[in-house]
């Protein structure tokens, strides 16, 4: 227990493999997602392992994605791993995109977005439908349904 007084950092939130989030998820801390998310995120700190799935918007200052999202990425720094697939915009200060990584969307630097004529990146909306049985799931990710 920390000492009276004391200040603490932000804290870890994980989402672990078994969990499904209907609605948005915004916090100050960093999320850990190995679960489902059908909503938009704001955090500062995204680390997605390869099971995790995003169904909404992201905006965070680092993101590290190595699952499935279907949204628009906002972040400062991002990674984008081998086993990531993305299926929307990504907006970026920095970005590393690892030899293997799927992503169906533009790329665009954030200062670019900022000049004045500069195409803008929309949010996409994103439409929620109930949660899937793990049949569907599996039907639809095998990557999850063989582990």
């Amino acid at each position: 227990m920390p000492a009276k007084g004391a200040k603490s950092g932000p804290g870890l939130s994980i989402i672990g493999p078994e969990v499904i989030i209907s609605g948005d998820l915004a916090t100050d801390a960093q999320i850990h997602v190995d679960g489902r998310i059908d909503g938009n995120v704001h955090c500062a700190t995204l680390c997605q392992g390869p099971a995790g799935i995003i169904a909404g918007n992201i905006i965070a200052d680092e993101a590290r994605l190595c699952g499935t999202v279907e949204g628009t990425v906002s972040a400062r720094n991002i990674v984008v791993e081998a086993t990531a697939r993305i299926m929307g915009d990504i907006a970026y200060e920095t970005i590393s995109i690892e030899a293997g990584a799927g992503i169906e969307g533009r790329l665009a630097r954030r200062a670019a977005l900022a000049k004045p004529g500069a195409e803008a990146l929309t949010v996409t909306p994103v439409t929620f439908s109930p949660a899937r049985t793990e049949t569907e799931t599996n039907a639809l990710f095998p990557q999850i349904g063989a582990s």
